[in-house]
């Protein structure tokens, strides 16, 4: 059986660099990854982690999702020297905590080109061989963000519920094709992404304009976000295997794999009620 050709982005840490690791030391050598990374400056822990495979099974290139001419040049290149994209892995994300109200424009768009935009525009590349052949998969790295939304995570949340949408519809078209969409919904995962908002959150904190509620939810926005650091919440290898598992070795997975089981409830609570109050009040409770 011949390999399967991967594109994946995001790779140069967290979520993308345990996927690209996890597919290019496949025992069976099924596959052949090429791992973009927005630049050549951030490939150093990615060439340890895959250690001999790099250039046998994996191959890094750069990619920056929010230029048009990045996405083509690295599509066109993948095909041009193997014939089709079997399989997309949509990683790539930034994310920001913030008052609502002074969230920066420029902020807001970047989020967005990255996080939504990027995901699409590349998919929009990929499609048009997939479904000559009629046959791939795409994978997107969605978030319980995407399911229910968090408070100082609203342009986040905004995101994931925007990726959530955009490809549960392309999921509909696209089985006619044979092609299948999975969305992969993890809770708080231990990346630098995570670091991050903890860091933003302390910086919040310290600002004494900001007002007794707002600082009394992000206190527990920063709890709660703590929690995620022990050792039974879900690391970026569980991630890695869950897509193995459940969106790749399967011939027909199914759209949605929710990985945050500490916030069933939550999103239960969300689907069972028309009027978005329960979800809403099981929110409040978290804070």
């Amino acid at each position: 059986m011949s390999r399967q050709i991967v594109l994946m982005t995001g790779c140069s840490a967290g979520i993308g660099l345990a996927t690209a690791k996890h597919f290019s030391l496949d025992p069976d050598q099924r596959y052949i990854v090429i791992a973009t990374i927005i630049a050549m400056s951030e490939k150093n822990d990615l060439v340890t982690a895959v250690g001999d495979a790099l250039n046998k099974t994996i191959f890094i290139e750069e990619l920056d999702v929010t230029r048009d001419t990045d996405i083509t040049t690295v599509v066109e290149r993948t095909l041009k020297e193997y014939g089709r994209i079997d399989i997309l892995l949509n990683i790539a994300g930034i994310c920001s905590v913030s008052i609502p109200e002074r969230m920066p424009r420029d902020m807001m768009e970047k989020m967005f080109n990255v996080n939504v935009f990027g995901a699409i525009r590349l998919t929009q590349a990929v499609l048009p061989q997939m479904k000559r052949r009629k046959t791939g998969k795409i994978i997107v790295i969605s978030s319980i963000a995407g399911r229910t939304a968090w408070p100082y995570l609203e342009v986040y949340s905004s995101n994931k519920f925007a990726l959530e949408g955009y490809f549960e519809a392309l999921a509909v078209g696209l089985r006619a094709f044979n092609i299948r969409v999975c969305l992969v919904e993890p809770g708080g995962v231990k990346t630098y992404i995570l670091r991050e908002s903890i860091k933003s959150i302390e910086h919040l904190l310290q600002d004494g304009s900001i007002e007794e509620n707002d600082r009394r939810q992000l206190e527990g926005l920063a709890g709660i976000i703590a929690e995620d650091k022990g050792p039974t919440k879900v690391t970026s290898e569980t991630v890695a295997e869950a897509i193995m598992t459940r969106c790749i070795d399967l011939e027909k997975p199914a759209l949605r794999h929710f990985l945050a089981e500490e916030f069933y409830e939550n999103v239960q609570a969300g689907l069972a009620d028309m009027t978005g109050e329960k979800a809403v009040a099981s929110s409040q409770g978290m804070f």
